[in-house]
C-alpha cells in the first residue's frame, strides 16, 4: 500500500511538474530562454557597475556573475512562487483529494529543470575558457543536491505559513531582497571581513553558489566549515519544512 501510494506520489508529482513547465512560458516567444535571459540582462548591468566598486578583481568576472544569477534566480522564483503556491491552487486543492506537498515541489522540480538547461548553455563559454573540468563535477553535484534539499524545505516551509498568515508571502519577497546581497554573487566571499563571516555560515546558499562557482570557473569552492554549517542548516531546513507542512496541511480547508 506504501509503494503504490509513494509511486502514485511521485506520478502526481511528475504530471505537476510538467504543467508547470508547459503552462509557464505558454505563447511566450523566447520560452524557457527567459530563465537564461534574465540574469544575462542583470549580468550586463551589474557586470557594469560593481567593477568599479571591487578593490580586487575577480577573474572572468561576468562568468562568475552569471553562475551567481543563475542560481540566485531558480532560488528565489522558487521560494517566492512557492510561498503562496497553496493560497494559489484553493480551488485545485477543495475539488480533489491528493497529497498537497506537490503542489509548491513541482515548481521547485520544474525550475531545477530549467536551471540544469540554463547551466548547459553556459558549458560552451567555460569550456572555451578552458575553465570546465570533469573533475570539478563532484561539485556540481553536491551544489545541486544541498540547493534542492534547501529551496524544497524553506518552499514547503512557507508555503504552510502563508495559507494561516498570509504576511508570509510579503515577508519572503522583501527577505529575499537582503538575502541576495548576503550570498556571494556580485563580490567574492574573501571580502568578507572574518567578524562576520558567521553570517554567511548562516547561510546555505553560500556553499551552495561557491559550489556552482567551482565547477564552472574554477574557482575555490567552500570549505569544511562552511559545508558542514551550510550543510546541517539546509538539511534541518528540509526536515522542519517537511513537518510544519504535514501539521499545517490537516488545517488547510479551514483557513483557505
Amino acid at each position: 500500500m506504501k509503494r503504490y501510494a509513494l509511486h502514485h506520489f511521485w506520478e502526481l508529482l511528475i504530471s505537476m511538474t510538467h504543467k508547470e513547465l508547459t503552462t509557464r512560458y505558454k505563447h511566450t516567444l523566447f520560452g524557457f530562454l527567459w530563465v537564461f535571459i534574465n540574469p544575462l540582462i542583470q549580468m550586463i548591468v551589474i557586470g557594469f557597475i560593481f567593477p568599479l566598486f571591487i578593490k580586487e578583481p575577480i577573474p572572468h568576472y561576468n562568468l562568475y556573475l552569471f553562475t551567481g544569477l543563475l542560481t540566485w534566480n531558480f532560488f528565489s522564483l522558487s521560494l517566492a512562487k512557492g510561498s503562496s503556491s497553496i493560497v494559489n491552487e484553493r480551488s485545485l486543492i477543495k475539488k480533489s483529494k491528493f497529497p498537497h506537498a506537490i503542489i509548491p515541489l513541482s515548481i521547485v522540480l520544474s525550475n531545477a529543470i530549467n536551471l540544469l538547461l540554463s547551466f548547459a548553455l553556459i558549458l560552451p563559454f567555460t569550456l572555451y575558457y578552458q575553465m570546465f573540468s570533469m573533475e570539478r563535477v563532484g561539485s556540481f553535484i553536491l551544489g545541486f543536491i544541498l540547493l534542492i534539499i534547501f529551496t524544497s524545505g524553506a518552499s514547503l516551509l512557507t508555503a504552510a505559513l502563508n495559507v494561516r498568515y498570509r504576511d508570509i508571502t510579503f515577508f519572503t519577497q522583501a527577505g529575499l531582497i537582503v538575502w541576495f546581497y548576503l550570498t556571494p554573487i556580485v563580490y567574492s566571499i574573501y571580502s568578507v571581513p572574518p567578524a562576520l563571516l558567521f553570517i554567511w555560515r548562516l547561510n546555505p546558499m553560500t556553499s551552495v553558489v561557491q559550489f556552482f562557482q567551482n565547477a564552472f570557473i574554477n574557482y575555490p569552492a567552500p570549505g569544511l566549515a562552511m559545508i558542514g554549517c551550510n550543510g546541517t542548516i539546509a538539511i534541518a531546513t528540509l526536515i522542519i519544512g517537511i513537518w510544519v507542512f504535514q501539521s499545517e496541511s490537516k488545517l488547510f480547508d479551514d483557513w483557505l
